[in-house]
């Protein structure tokens, strides 16, 4: 039981360790320029398209902006990436729909989140009115018996104010710069 404890510990020390995520990263999408590529694979046509979708709604297989998420997850936001598709000989017209079709899905995504992080950005700031409302009623009418639910109402919209800011509000910027990172991608085919 301790060698297994051991062996865990020492892997998780091996791949834990930045410089080996650093090394990873460089060796497998970096380019000399610092740009990440970013390759896939496909050995059909019918593995690009969702089978669902046609014509005016057509959208390509989910399993295509699953594999960029995941591989585009481990770099940093600032980095650009070239996302080349490989094995299919596609005409000109169907390069330029998959292209549009993946900017259109980022571009939604970036629409998604930027309605979601005003709406944070809305709550943030009505909770700092509220609390910033509440002190002032507290000042007004300090050593009164409303003083201690002013205390509290004030307590509370700061805490969530600032528990929002934080946690959410980062959380949803870091999400909006991924998003964009993929907005701005170069699609290349071989």
């Amino acid at each position: 039981m301790n060698n297994i404890k051991k062996e865990v510990k020492k892997k998780i020390t091996i791949y834990s360790n930045e410089n080996y995520l650093d090394g990873y990263i460089r060796n497998e999408f970096l380019t000399s320029n610092g740009d990440a590529n970013i390759f896939m694979n496909l050995n059909d046509k019918n593995g690009l398209f969702d089978s669902r979708t046609s014509d005016d709604q057509l959208d390509l297989n989910s399993d295509i902006y699953d594999y960029l998420d995941s591989k585009s997850s481990i770099l940093n936001n600032n980095i650009k990436i070239n996302f080349y598709i490989v094995g299919l000989n596609l005409s000109s017209i169907e390069k330029e729909k998959v292209k549009h079709l993946i900017k259109e899905h980022y571009a939604i995504e970036l629409y998604k989140i930027q309605k979601e992080y005003q709406r944070y950005k809305n709550k943030i700031i009505s909770l700092l009115l509220i609390g910033a409302f509440f002190l002032i009623c507290y000042a007004l009418m300090s050593y009164n018996l409303f003083t201690e639910v002013f205390v509290f109402l004030f307590s509370f919209a700061l805490w969530e104010a600032f528990d929002c800011l934080i946690y959410d509000f980062s959380d949803i910027k870091l999400k909006r710069e991924s998003i964009t990172q993929k907005l701005l991608i170069d699609i290349y085919f071989k």
